[in-house]
């Protein structure tokens, strides 16, 4: 009887001396198993460290969700008006398992504990490497390229490493190519989505950052197109294709001494540009300066003597100096199939001959 109280109380002591553990300790032996591979062992120390901070972890994140949930105003009055305090120290734990956990095989559980880690420290450098270590090994590479870019950002020379072997700049091509079939769909957002992931993996994406200004145009988002513009300009300054997205934007924006500045440019580079001449027409008939108006729309009828457009914006801006070629440009226009020309083609008077 005697032996088997004796077994229970020492079973007892056992377990308490397991469960008193302090947190800190529960981390240094999960640290030092890792770094033997004792991965089993790890887990089993992580698992404890969870278990300690489980509340405080589940209050912390209710508290930084309320605290997302927030406008500006909220926030300056609420409990924290310097900002959330992001405690790092809740987050270990989880990744300590998740590195556990990935070395016994188990990569989805694993991609659960860094995922909770991130969610607690959104600047978790290691966090992010490990989760997109997992994302690439589970075929994932355009997620796991972001956060590897994600934690090269923040400092982490192993990430820095791997973003470069696993040629992520390669995989910024392919948000290219869905964002231009989302273009193509006229879905500008999704599209402004896949070009700003293709941005973040390469920042000298020359291509992302003037389609993503395209999208912003068609959205009239005219100063966020501005801004891609001038970025992708900095990067590619002879690039004629900035130039004139960023004067036709000007355009729209009704900013017409900007665009007659880009525009012209871009007919110095390039006198046969059709549609520069078009545009920088605009933009002299925006200044009153219609002479120039007429000018530049007189050079598009010379690049392209069967579009009709080109005789309407002539005609347009002649109506009011009452040229005689503005009947000319009117008829002509409706004989190519501009439909506005056409009204405006059947009241001209007839000129009268004199004898």
């Amino acid at each position: 009887m005697k032996s088997k109280y004796f077994f229970s109380i020492a079973f007892i002591l056992i377990i308490k001396s397991l469960t008193s553990q302090s947190l800190p300790d529960l981390i240094k032996n999960g640290n030092t198993k890792l770094a033997s591979a004792d991965y089993a062992g790890a887990e089993i120390d992580f698992a404890k460290a969870i278990k300690v901070n489980v509340t405080v972890v589940g209050t912390y994140l209710d508290k930084l969700k309320k605290y997302n949930a927030m406008n500006e105003y909220q926030r300056s009055t609420s409990d924290m008006p310097d900002g959330f305090m992001y405690k790092h120290d809740l987050a270990v734990p989880y990744y300590g398992h998740g590195l556990a956990l990935a070395g016994l095989g188990k990569q989805n559980d694993a991609l659960a504990d860094f995922e909770k880690a991130i969610a607690i420290d959104i600047s978790y450098a290691d966090a992010f490497c490990e989760r997109g270590i997992i994302y690439i090994k589970l075929g994932e590479k355009n997620k796991g390229c972001i956060d590897l870019l994600n934690a090269k950002i923040a400092g982490s020379d192993k990430a820095k490493s791997l973003y470069e072997k696993s040629a992520c700049s390669d995989v910024s091509k392919a948000f290219i190519s869905s964002g231009n079939t989302k273009f193509d769909a006229k879905d500008y957002i999704g599209a402004i989505a896949d070009y700003n992931y293709a941005i973040q993996l390469n920042s000298e994406s020359v291509d992302a950052l003037i389609k993503a200004g395209e999208c912003y145009t068609m959205l009239k988002k005219y100063d966020k197109a501005i801004t891609n513009f001038k970025k992708a300009q900095k990067i590619a300054p002879e690039n004629m294709e900035v130039l004139y997205d960023k004067g036709l934007t000007y355009n729209a924006m009704e900013n017409f001494k900007e665009a007659f500045n880009d525009l012209s440019v871009v007919i110095k580079k390039d006198p046969n540009n059709y549609e520069a001449y078009m545009q920088r027409g605009i933009s002299c008939e925006g200044m009153q300066n219609f002479n120039s108006a007429v000018y530049d729309y007189s050079e598009a009828i010379r690049i392209k003597p069967k579009d009709g457009m080109a005789y309407y914006k002539r005609g347009l801006a002649t109506q009011d100096q009452k040229s005689k070629t503005v009947c000319k440009d009117f008829k002509m226009a409706a004989a190519l199939g501009i439909e506005d020309a056409k009204p405006l083609a059947e009241n001209c008077k007839p000129e009268v001959k004199v004898e």
